[in-house]
C-alpha cells in the first residue's frame, strides 16, 4: 500500500460515532498523531465533522496549518500526548511541542507569514509520511480518500511494523514551528512512494526512496536525475577551467537549478528556498584518492563567528546531503560511500579481526599495491574500513539523502561518513548538495550569535545587494500563455502555462527574467526596487 505518513492519522469513520445510550452522534475523523520523523505514533484525537465548517474559509497554508494544530490540541484524547519534555516555556501536549520559544526557533524566510494558534503560540507544519505538505482543506480530504483507497492493497507490510499498514490510515507528521520535514524510515527495505512530486525528469518513471539504514538514516532515492543529466554534469566540470570545483550555472545543457528545485521537492519544501543549500558540488576521485570520514554538520572551532551554527537552537546548518553518482564502478573498484560508525545487518563477529582478514586479503590480491597505497597507511585502513562497514556502491545515475541532523536539529553522529578509496586505475565521478534548516550566512534570516554581538563583535560587512522576492502567476487570461515558460535570463525557471503553480524566487533589483513560449521570448519582466513583487501573465 502506498502508505501516507503523518504526524497525523487519519481516518474516516464508515460508521458514526455512538453517544450516550446507543444514540448516534455526528460523523466523526480521528486523527493519529506522530511527531517529525517518529514512525509511531504519540496520540490520536476524535475530530466531530461539526468542527470542520469553517475551515472553508481558509484561504492559505499559513491559516491552514493553524487550524489544525489548534483542533488536534482540542480533541486528542490525552492532553499531555506528543509534547516535549523539555519545553522551556512549559506548554503541554502538542502545543508543547510545536512551539519551542524564541531561543530553540529558527527563524525561517516565511517567519513573517505565520499564523499564530488560539493561545498565541506559534503552529506545527503538517506532512504526510511522503514529504507532501498540507495547506488546505480539500487536500486533507483528498489525502484521506486515496488512503482508504490505498487500504486495500497493503504493499509495505512488516510484521515488526504493523501500525504501518493499518486500514485506512493517513499518517500525518506534525514539525514544529522553523523546523524541517524528515521522513521517518522505520525497517530496512521500506519504500515511500513519492509520485505526487511534480518536477520529475522522466514522468514514465517515478521518484521513489528505499531505505538502506534507519541508524544512521539512509535512502536511496530512485529516478531523481537521469543518466543523460550525469552525463552532462561530468562533460561540464571537465570544461571548468576555475580552481573550484564547484558548477556554474550555464545557458546550455543540464540546468542544475532543476536538480535543485527537484531536490527541495523531494525533502519536502514547496517551494525552492534560495540561501538553503551550498550549490552542487562536483567531486572527480581518480585511482587512490579518497576523502577521510568527516560530518557535513559544520562547527565552528574558533567559537568566534557570529553566524549561528547550532541547530539545536536556532541556528543553521547542514541537515541533508543528497549524493549523485555519475559513473559506474566494477566490483572491488572502491570509491563507495561509507558509513563508519554503522555496520551492514550481514556483518557479524568481531569488527577487529574482521578488519584485520579484510587488510590480509587486499595485500595478497595486489589491488592495493596496484593502486599505489603502501601498507599501514591511512588509505589501507579505510579500505578495510569500507568492506566492512555500511557503504553504497556507486553506479550511474545512482542517489542517495542522508540526514546529519535529527528532527529537533541536534547533530547525529551517527552521520559520520567518507568516500572510500578508488582502485583498479578506475576513476570515480560523484556530485553533492549539502541542504540547511536555516538561512545561510549573508542570506535573509541568517542566524546569528547574540551573544557575541552583545560583547561588540560586529557583523561582517555585507556588501551584497538587497535580496527581493517574486513571484510569478499566469492568470489563465491570455490564451498565448497557455504553455508558457519562466526562464531567468537564458535559464529555465519552471513552467508557468495555464493552471501551473506560481512560480517564487529571491532575486535581486535588475534582474532581467523573460518568458518564453515554444522557444521564444514573448515578454520581459525586470525586477524593481519593492521587496516583495508581483508578475501576471
Amino acid at each position: 500500500m502506498k502508505l501516507l505518513s503523518t504526524i497525523l492519522m487519519v481516518l474516516w469513520h464508515e460508521c458514526l460515532v455512538c453517544g450516550p445510550k446507543g444514540v448516534a452522534a455526528e460523523e466523526a475523523l480521528t486523527l493519529v498523531i506522530h511527531r517529525n520523523g517518529e514512525p509511531d505514533s504519540c496520540g490520536s484525537a476524535e475530530v466531530p465533522k461539526s468542527k470542520l465548517r469553517d475551515v472553508a474559509d481558509i484561504d492559505n497554508k499559513y491559516k491552514m496549518e493553524a487550524f489544525l494544530t489548534d483542533i488536534v490540541a482540542e480533541t486528542m484524547a490525552e492532553k499531555s500526548s506528543c509534547n516535549s519534555p523539555d519545553n522551556p516555556m512549559g506548554l503541554d501536549g502538542i502545543p508543547g511541542f510545536c512551539d519551542m520559544g524564541k531561543d530553540r526557533t529558527p527563524v525561517l524566510l516565511d517567519n513573517d507569514e505565520l499564523v499564530r494558534v488560539k493561545d498565541g503560540t506559534l503552529p506545527c507544519r503538517w506532512y504526510t509520511r511522503e514529504g507532501i505538505r498540507v495547506v488546505s482543506f480539500d487536500q486533507l480530504e483528498s489525502l484521506v480518500a486515496r488512503a482508504r483507497n490505498d487500504s486495500k492493497t497493503c504493499k509495505n507490510p512488516n510484521v515488526n511494523h504493523p501500525n504501518l499498514c493499518q486500514e485506512g490510515e493517513l499518517h500525518l507528521y506534525a514539525v514544529q514551528a522553523g523546523r524541517v520535514f524528515m521522513f521517518a524510515p522505520s525497517y530496512v527495505g521500506e519504500k515511500f512512494e513519492l509520485d505526487h512530486l511534480s518536477l520529475v525528469p522522466d514522468p514514465a518513471k517515478p521518484i521513489s526512496m528505499t531505505v538502506l539504514s534507519t541508524n544512521p538514516r539512509v535512502f536511496d532515492i530512485l529516478n531523481v536525475f537521469t543518466e543523460e543529466e550525469a552525463d552532462d554534469l561530468v562533460d561540464r566540470a571537465l570544461s571548468e577551467t576555475s580552481p573550484s570545483n564547484r558548477i556554474k550555472r550555464s545557458t546550455t545543457g543540464t540546468n542544475e537549478n532543476s536538480i535543485f528545485r527537484r531536490i527541495f521537492e523531494l525533502l519536502g519544501f514547496d517551494e525552492y528556498w534560495n540561501g538553503h543549500d551550498d550549490g552542487l558540488q562536483i567531486l572527480r576521485y581518480n585511482e587512490s584518492k579518497a576523502y577521510i570520514q568527516h560530518m557535513d554538520y559544520l562547527r565552528d572551532k574558533s567559537d568566534k563567528e557570529l553566524y549561528d551554527y547550532d541547530s539545536s537552537k536556532k541556528g543553521g546548518n547542514r541537515f541533508a546531503t543528497v549524493l549523485l553518482y555519475m559513473n559506474d564502478l566494477p566490483d572491488g573498484a572502491g570509491g563507495e560511500t561509507v558509513f563508519s560508525e554503522a555496520l551492514p545487518p550481514e556483518v557479524g563477529g568481531d569488527i577487529q579481526t574482521l578488519e584485520a582478514n579484510v587488510i590480509e586479503e587486499l595485500r595478497a590480491s595486489g589491488d592495493l599495491e596496484a593502486a599505489g597505497i603502501k601498507p599501514g597507511s591511512w588509505e589501507e585502513a579505510m579500505v578495510a574500513t569500507c568492506r566492512t562497514r555500511l557503504s553504497v556502491k556507486p553506479s550511474h545515475g545512482r542517489a542517495v539523502l542522508f540526514y546529519s541532523q535529527y528532527p529537533d536539529g541536534v547533530e547525529d553522529p551517527m552521520s559520520k561518513h567518507g568516500g572510500c578509496p578508488v582502485l583498479q586505475g578506475q576513476t570515480k565521478w560523484a556530485a553533492n548538495l549539502w541542504v540547511w534548516n536555516a538561512p545561510r550566512e549573508n542570506y535573509k534570516n541568517a542566524p546569528m550569535r547574540e551573544d557575541l554581538i552583545a560583547q561588540g563583535f560586529k557583523p561582517p560587512q555585507n556588501n551584497m545587494p538587497k535580496q527581493l522576492q517574486a513571484t510569478f502567476t499566469n492568470t489563465g487570461k491570455d490564451p498565448a500563455m497557455e504553455n508558457a515558460e519562466l526562464f531567468f535570463e537564458a535559464m529555465f525557471w519552471g513552467k508557468l502555462g495555464h493552471g501551473d503553480p506560481d512560480l517564487r524566487s529571491n532575486t535581486y533589483e535588475g534582474h532581467r527574467w523573460n518568458v518564453r513560449v515554444n522557444g521564444q521570448v514573448v515578454k520581459n519582466l525586470v525586477i524593481g526596487k519593492e521587496p516583495i513583487q508581483v508578475f501576471e501573465i
